[in-house]
């Protein structure tokens, strides 16, 4: 399922516009540190924004905008995970128990059959 799929078309259009208006916005408005330190992670992206071209600016807005869907939809399914990942713990449990039982079982010394039991006399 693709993440535009996971919101009505309307959503995803605003998402996309307002992410694009908003890093537009950003590297206007963003003054760099001109005191000679290394660059930040928001410099990096002010500077990679302002050579895009408009359509790498599209791209890479539905890329993040995608990645943060995909983020809603995990948290939100994320109490069905835990219950089942407790029902397969439980039933991986049972499982190893019974293994564990097999190799123990296998692991004791055979018994001789004629031990422990008197031979009956033949008439």
């Amino acid at each position: 399922m693709q993440p535009h799929d996971l919101l009505p078309k309307r959503v995803a259009n605003y998402i996309q516009d307002i992410g694009v208006r908003s890093l537009d916005h950003l590297a206007e408005h963003y003054e760099a540190d001109t005191t000679g330190a290394p660059a930040n992670a928001v410099q990096t992206l002010v500077d990679h924004w302002k050579s895009m071209a408009a359509e790498e600016k599209d791209q890479f807005v539905e890329r993040v905008a995608a990645s943060v869907m995909e983020v809603i939809v995990a948290s939100a399914t994320l109490p069905l995970g835990l219950k089942v990942g407790k029902k397969t713990a439980k039933v991986a449990k049972k499982v190893i128990r019974r293994q564990v039982k097999k190799v123990r079982k296998a692991a004791k010394t055979p018994k001789k059959k004629d031990e422990g039991k008197k031979k009956k006399k033949s008439k």
